[in-house]
């Protein structure tokens, strides 16, 4: 199954996913801000970085930008879930490899997931 970093400040969100994907097989970590997502995926190389646009400490786009720019993370796959209003062009601009807008439907959420990490 696959490595996946969850990134997000609302906590009810985190454990909705981290619940589901652990169901599902995947081995998952969790972020609460962007500074911590970029540490954690440094030493983690997820697979798939499921990840938030408006948080404190590194908002997601300045987060997505940085991902692009790495090269051990460069490659990887990274679904943005977002409420902000232009968070499907922000995705896109930032080469994010999905776009769901919040609140997200879990049968979204899981067809997705599996697009980006088959099983």
């Amino acid at each position: 199954m696959a490595k996946i970093l969850l990134v997000d400040d609302e906590n009810e969100m985190l454990d909705v996913w981290n619940l589901f994907l652990r169901h599902s097989g995947h081995e998952v970590l969790k972020a609460h801000d962007g500074a911590e997502a970029l540490e954690i995926a440094q030493t983690f190389l997820p697979d798939l970085i499921i990840l938030d646009l408006m948080m404190p400490m590194a908002s997601g786009d300045m987060v997505l930008g940085i991902i692009r720019s790495t090269p051990s993370l460069a490659n990887t796959k990274v679904l943005v879930v977002s409420a902000h209003p232009k968070g499907a062009k922000l995705a896109v601009d930032l080469g994010a490899d999905g776009y769901l807008a919040k609140p997200v439907h879990l049968d979204q959420f899981k067809t997705e997931v599996n697009r980006l990490v088959p099983y």
